[in-house]
């Protein structure tokens, strides 16, 4: 199949001529602010939940950043600032800075989110307790309700992750309820904890996925919950944690280098790697394009409580902060186009739809190097028909379909009052399920040992709905509505 691509890339050169262009790009931008820190800010960044506070490492130090009037505050440290979700906390790292330990953690009470000062804003190194019993670097807060945090770190070294509970105690001090617990996860970058401390995500080198684990309730230890079917960036959930945002990145030049993830600061090339940002929904298993770069880079992302997002951005020239609504396009899922596509091979088929959705849209000449199958969930249904038709291939008009069918569309409240049609339509109506009559009651008793069978079903492929799972409490309800006709 991906030999045969190269003779019809060539032989319908003219009629690939023929596809609208103007598809090619997301027609909404929702950027609200863009904002130029004092400092060029290094790959690491945290901000307060309403984002008024960006907290980012610049010329190896660490500073708040007030984004209604600009001014910046020095803190602590050299290297990844973080507040708690609460605003109580803040930790970050010592790296050569004189009279510290290399790696050590610092850990300060918080209030208006800002730490204790003195005079002139000096900082009050008092309230600063610094724990050299650890040795962490890329470190990220949880908040775990009742004055108590974990802490959760990467070791290369050790190819570990550290886990360690705090306490912040009323005169201001942290005490510690054990030493670092550490588990092996030798393929594994880029660890990021969730805002209440009980999972985190991150990048397997080894598949080039994005994992995420549950953490014990005595962080103890974490294991495997959910791998997701493409690579990320730093990863950044949600409150809730029902929606992770991240990056990706493609090589855009066959002759560049791969630039390093966590240089500092990360001066990506524009020329040979393109960076975008998407919202992952853990729910729909959906994909929502927040930027579509076909130059420069939009990377590490995080949630604000609103749900807007804020990203590191160097796409205009100066590396900046971009604060940007997630534009309200049909999000798809990669996993109910996988059970929908009715082709030979699905990665390979979609492989080829990247490179020729390449040839039409931009000027890159790089290897895929698996981004292509988030980037293809932004392109429009009609950029795909007219690509398909154009090449006449069979396996592009198949994944056409699987894309479309993968769209997640919510129905209109004002539309759907009754509380099981909503959930059937939300979850169930989807690819091949939607021949199921689930309106019609006397159609439906027929289906209804079948409808039972798969929302109870352990086959993914087979389960009902496709790329997800009914709660206890919602199959339930299926089964007392059957129950009633």
């Amino acid at each position: 199949m991906k030999i045969a691509l190269v003779p019809i890339l060539l032989l319908s050169f003219n009629s690939m001529a023929q596809v609208d262009k103007n598809l090619c790009n997301l027609n909404e931008d929702k950027i609200i602010r863009r904002i130029t820190p004092m400092y060029t800010p290094n790959y690491f960044f945290k901000t307060s939940p309403d984002g008024r506070y960006i907290y980012y490492i610049g010329g190896h130090k660490n500073w708040r950043l007030d984004t209604t009037n600009g001014e910046e505050l020095l803190l602590p440290g050299s290297a990844d600032p973080v507040p708690s979700i609460d605003g109580k906390i803040m930790t970050s790292i010592n790296w050569r800075v004189s009279g510290r330990k290399n790696w050590s953690l610092n850990l300060m009470p918080m209030e208006n989110w800002d730490i204790s000062r003195g005079f002139f804003g000096k900082i009050n190194y008092e309230k600063v307790t610094v724990d050299t019993n650890t040795e962490r670097t890329y470190q990220s807060v949880g908040t775990l309700g009742g004055n108590k945090y974990r802490v959760l770190s990467y070791d290369e070294r050790a190819a570990s992750i550290s886990l360690k509970d705090y306490t912040l105690t009323s005169n201001g001090s942290f005490s510690a309820n054990r030493n670092d617990n550490q588990q092996k996860f030798p393929n594994m970058r880029l660890p990021m904890i969730s805002k209440d401390g009980k999972e985190f995500a991150s990048l397997d080198i080894e598949t080039n996925q994005t994992v995420i684990y549950r953490i014990n309730d005595d962080g103890t230890g974490a294991k495997e919950i959910e791998r997701l079917d493409f690579p990320s960036g730093k990863v950044d959930f949600s409150n809730d944690r029902k929606k992770l945002v991240f990056h990706v990145t493609e090589k855009v030049s066959r002759s560049g280098p791969r630039s390093s993830e966590v240089q500092m600061p990360p001066t990506f090339d524009n020329r040979h790697e393109v960076r975008n940002v998407f919202v992952y929904d853990r729910e729909t298993k959906s994909i929502t394009p927040v930027t579509q770069n076909q130059r420069g880079n939009s990377y590490y992302p995080v949630f604000l409580e609103d749900d807007k997002v804020v990203y590191l951005d160097q796409t205009s020239g100066k590396l900046s902060f971009v604060i940007k609504e997630v534009p309200k396009v049909v999000p798809k899922s990669i996993e109910v186009a996988r059970s929908c596509f009715e082709g030979d091979d699905f990665d390979r088929s979609l492989e080829n739809l990247a490179d020729l959705w390449k040839s039409v849209c931009t000027d890159w000449t790089g290897n895929n190097s698996g981004g292509s199958k988030v980037m293809m969930l932004n392109m429009p249904d009609e950029l795909c028909r007219q690509i398909a038709k154009a090449t006449g291939d069979r396996e592009v008009s198949l994944m056409c379909d699987a894309l479309k069918k993968s769209e997640i569309k919510r129905p209109r409240v004002s539309n759907t009052k009754d509380k099981f049609k909503k959930m059937v339509k939300v979850k169930c109506m989807i690819c091949h399920q939607e021949n199921i009559p689930f309106f019609d009651k006397e159609k439906v008793k027929s289906h209804k040992d079948e409808i039972l069978k798969r929302i109870n079903s352990n086959d993914p492929s087979y389960r009902m709905p496709l790329g997800g799972e009914l709660t206890k409490e919602e199959k339930k309800e299926f089964t007392e509505y059957f129950k009633s006709l």
